[in-house]
C-alpha cells in the first residue's frame, strides 16, 4: 500500500467528511491517506476513518513525522502565512518526495498585493503538481506551470448528508421560527461579520417591507454590536449548530426559501444549492465557490456594496414563487453536476498519479 500524506492547517469539521471519502476511495486504488495538522476543529462530530496526527507547527517535528511515515507523495494544504510551509517545501523537494500544492493560486482576500502575488508565484515553481479549487484560478498560474494544474472543484461531501422527512412547517415549529418565508444565512462570521458582510443583511431586515418574512442567522462570530442591531421582530440568531449527523443544520436548510451571504459565500453556497436554495450575494472578494452561481439561473449577484440591489433581489425571489422554484431546481441540478465529492476526489487522484 502506497502512502499519501496530507499536511494541513486547522481541519474543519466539513473537511473530515471529505477526507473520510478520500480515504476510502484512495484505499481502493492502493493508497493510504494520512493527515497531519496543527489542529482539529473541536466542534467536529465526524469519526475519523483516516490516520490522523495533531501536532503544533514545528519544522523539525514535522520533518521527523514525514521521515517516519516515509510517504510516496505529499499534498500541502497550508497558507503562506503558515511559516512552516517555507522550510518544509524546500526540504521535501531536496528529499525528492513528490509534492502537490492544494491552493487557490493566490490570496484572494488580497488579490492586488504585489508581495503576496510574488510569494505565490515563487512557491508555484517548487511543486510537482497544483490542485486548484476551480478552473477559474488557472489565470493566477504562469504559463510555464499550466501543465501541472489539476482542478478539484471545492465542495463538501453530500454523500454524508441525511434525509430529512419533516416538512418545512414541522421544522419551523421545532425551532420556533414564526415566519412564512425564510432567508437563511450560515457561516463563520469572522469576528463580527467581516468578509461575510452579515451586517448588510441585518441592515436590510431592519426595515424590510414584507410581512411574514424573516432572516435566520447561524454561525459563530456574531458580536454584541451586531446582535443589538438585529430587528428582533423578523431576525433570529441561532448561534452555532453542530450535531453528529448534521441533522439539525440540514433541517434548517430544508426549512428555508433563500440563502444569502452578502460577502464571502464559501461552501455555504454549496450546501444551499444542495438543498435547493437560490443564493443572493454581492460581487467583490468572493471565493472560488462563487463560480457555481450563475446570475439569473440559480441565484443573483449584485454589484459590490449595492444594498438596494441586494434587497430588491431578495424581495423579488420571495414574492415570485414560480421563479424561486425554477431557481431552486437549477441550484440542485447545477451543484450535483459541477461539485460532487467524487469530482473533487478525481482532481486529487489525477494529480497524485501525475506526480508519482
Amino acid at each position: 500500500m502506497k502512502k499519501l500524506l496530507l499536511i494541513t492547517n486547522k481541519v474543519m469539521h466539513y473537511r473530515v467528511s471529505v477526507y473520510n471519502y478520500f480515504y476510502h476511495r484512495f484505499k481502493k486504488l492502493g493508497w493510504e491517506l494520512i493527515v497531519i495538522s496543527n489542529e482539529l476543529q473541536k466542534q467536529n462530530t465526524h469519526p475519523l476513518a483516516f490516520e490522523f496526527k495533531e501536532m503544533e507547527f514545528n519544522f523539525n517535528d514535522y520533518k521527523k513525522e514525514v521521515e517516519k511515515f516515509n510517504p510516496d507523495c505529499v499534498i500541502i494544504f497550508l497558507h503562506l502565512k503558515d511559516k512552516i510551509i517555507w522550510p518544509l517545501v524546500h526540504w521535501l523537494k531536496f528529499k525528492k518526495i513528490p509534492i502537490a500544492f492544494w491552493t487557490k493560486g493566490l490570496n484572494l482576500d488580497k488579490p492586488n498585493s504585489r508581495i503576496s502575488y510574488m510569494m505565490y508565484r515563487y512557491m508555484h515553481r517548487f511543486f510537482d503538481g497544483l490542485i486548484l479549487y476551480s478552473a477559474n484560478e488557472k489565470k493566477y498560474i504562469s504559463a510555464r506551470h499550466q501543465h501541472k494544474i489539476f482542478v478539484a472543484n471545492n465542495t463538501i461531501n453530500f454523500v454524508d448528508f441525511p434525509q430529512i422527512s419533516e416538512s418545512k412547517e414541522q421544522i419551523k415549529k421545532e425551532f420556533k421560527i414564526p415566519f412564512e418565508k425564510v432567508v437563511l444565512s450560515v457561516g463563520r462570521m469572522d469576528e463580527g461579520g467581516g468578509r461575510k458582510k452579515i451586517y448588510e443583511l441585518i441592515k436590510i431586515f431592519s426595515n424590510i417591507e414584507l410581512n411574514n418574512v424573516g432572516l435566520v442567522i447561524i454561525g459563530s462570530g456574531m458580536n454584541d454590536d451586531l446582535l443589538k442591531k438585529m430587528n428582533r421582530k423578523n431576525t433570529i440568531y441561532l448561534g452555532e449548530i453542530h450535531d453528529p449527523r448534521n441533522i439539525q443544520i440540514s433541517k434548517l436548510f430544508k426549512m428555508a426559501d433563500i440563502f444569502s451571504i452578502p460577502g464571502h459565500v464559501g461552501l455555504g453556497l454549496n450546501q444551499a444549492f444542495y438543498w435547493g436554495l437560490p443564493v443572493v450575494t454581492m460581487e467583490g472578494a468572493q471565493p472560488p465557490e462563487i463560480n457555481y452561481l450563475i446570475n439569473g439561473r440559480n441565484g443573483y449577484m449584485v454589484p459590490e456594496n449595492d444594498l438596494v440591489g441586494l434587497k430588491n433581489k431578495i424581495i423579488y425571489l420571495l414574492e415570485n414563487d414560480d421563479i424561486r422554484q425554477e431557481f431552486s431546481k437549477h441550484a440542485k441540478d447545477d451543484i450535483e453536476k459541477n461539485a460532487s465529492v467524487d469530482m473533487m476526489f478525481m482532481g486529487f487522484m489525477n494529480c497524485v498519479r501525475y506526480i508519482t
